[in-house]
């Protein structure tokens, strides 16, 4: 049990087991991803293994130290951190007099669209890449390209990470629908049939953009296939998935000696902003608005992965270690990205957001980051926005009313899900009831699951 919970911490910096529950009910369609995180558990259980060898031969023939071991079983099954995690989950998810979400559930379709002509979207998510990265001081000029875009923009720097908003799917989900990624928890996927389409009922950006005549394409340098995101852009009206199984062939694939990918996830953050740009270009030339959802890899545990250019960046390799120079390196394309799609008349009448999917885990610099108060990254760039910092108190769900807002719609007391925009003025789930409060309540919720599920009472 210490063994299971150690690989927790190791490997996510928490003992959180949502992400897990959730992945197992989803493919892992990318093996390399899969062969990376095997190899990462399976050296975190190394010492445990050892150590069980050792008392194993150790006790071997002598009966007192084999008695010993079987006393100490019982109490070193219940007085460990592992038992106590779980004990602690499931007593928050099952206790009563909870804070009741889908009272404070808003419906999104009650968006009005702006008159006139509707903005662009373009909309990237930074891989981990969270505010706290920002202290020059600890982390030296890592951030300094995000630095200048917020110096153009409005700057959200009070969102938090709430329970289950801590993975890349997760992250997608609270700012594009408003709500955690409720889970399914024990309920058998294979009961109801549409459950591969992942929050069939819940009414997303996207579905609003949908709706309202957007050309909608989701891109990523891994696996759509991996952990469910495919079932969300399907169930979302995407009109376009595009990951590495539909663009690395166009890209290289750099390997080790063994013939592994460098980067197990997929292509390099500088293809994925080329095969961006090119889709930029494709939607600019039609008729109908756009939206294009881009999700990087580079800061991605436990070290971030480098793009090749930035491999021969004296600017980037002068950072300490390869996280920070993942980071710095996924920061400046990002940058150069924007910069370029401007200079070539891409961003007229479009609004780009830059944000972070999630809280960084476990790093080369997760010590450093921890000792900091940890807030996640979010800045909106569009023609006329006042510069600004909004410290409100928020989580990722207060994202997707923000960006309803930006992009001209009009909401219902400035709401959508369980989110309040940060436009609004108005004060948030989080900033009524405290973290912890709404961190309970998304634990012990059922009713608002089951609705934007669609599971029928009693299963």
């Amino acid at each position: 049990m210490l063994m299971i919970w150690c690989v927790f911490i190791q490997i996510f910096g928490h003992f959180s087991p949502a992400p897990i529950l959730f992945h197992f009910q989803y493919e892992m369609e990318s093996k390399g991803v899969m062969i990376s995180v095997a190899f990462q558990i399976l050296l975190e259980m190394l010492p445990f293994a050892l150590i069980y060898v050792c008392w194993r031969q150790a006790a071997r023939g002598h009966r007192r130290m084999q008695m010993f071991g079987g006393l100490i079983a019982v109490p070193l099954l219940v007085f460990n951190p592992f038992t106590f995690g779980i004990g602690n989950y499931l007593m928050r998810a099952y206790a009563s007099d909870q804070l009741s979400l889908i009272h404070h559930f808003s419906e999104p379709s009650m968006a009005i669209k702006p008159q006139g002509r509707q903005p662009n979207l373009i909309h990237i998510y930074l891989e981990s890449t969270e505010r706290t990265l920002w202290d020059e001081s600890l982390f030296g000029k890592t951030s300094t390209p995000l630095k200048r875009l917020e110096a153009l923009g409005f700057s959200a720097t009070g969102i938090t990470e709430s329970e289950k908003t801590n993975w890349t799917l997760a992250g997608h989900v609270a700012s594009y629908c408003g709500t955690p990624l409720l889970g399914l928890g024990t309920i058998d996927r294979n009961d109801f049939g549409h459950v591969n389409a992942l929050l069939p009922e819940a009414v997303c950006l996207s579905d609003i953009l949908a709706r309202d005549g957007y050309a909608l394409t989701f891109m990523k340098g891994a696996m759509l296939e991996f952990a469910g995101t495919d079932g969300f852009v399907a169930a979302h009206n995407y009109h376009k998935g595009l990951g590495y199984g539909e663009i690395g062939a166009h890209y290289p694939t750099p390997v080790t000696t063994f013939g592994m990918r460098i980067n197990p996830w997929g292509i390099d953050d500088e293809d994925l902003f080329d095969a961006a740009f090119k889709e930029i270009t494709t939607l600019s030339s039609g008729k109908k608005p756009f939206g294009l959802t881009v999700t990087t890899i580079g800061g991605h545990s436990p070290k971030g992965y480098i793009s090749r250019s930035c491999l021969a960046d004296a600017d980037v390799m002068s950072l300490p270690n390869q996280t920070l120079q993942a980071f710095y390196c996924t920061n400046k394309l990002t940058e150069a990205f924007i910069d370029k799609a401007a200079k070539a008349g891409l961003l007229e009448n479009t609004v780009v957001v830059v944000q972070s999917d999630h809280l960084a885990m476990r790093n080369e610099i997760f010590r450093q980051l921890k000792s900091k108060e940890r807030r996640n990254t979010f800045i909106i760039l569009k023609d006329g926005i006042t510069p600004s910092l909004n410290a409100t108190a928020a989580t990722m769900v207060d994202a997707y009313p923000t960006l309803l807002e930006a992009l001209g719609y009009t909401l219902p007391n400035g709401s959508a899900g369980l989110g309040v925009s940060l436009l609004s003025g108005r004060k948030t789930l989080v900033g009524q009831v405290g973290l912890d409060r709404l961190n309970d309540a998304i634990l012990s919720d059922r009713d608002l699951r089951d609705k934007l599920w669609g599971i029928q009472p009693g299963i």
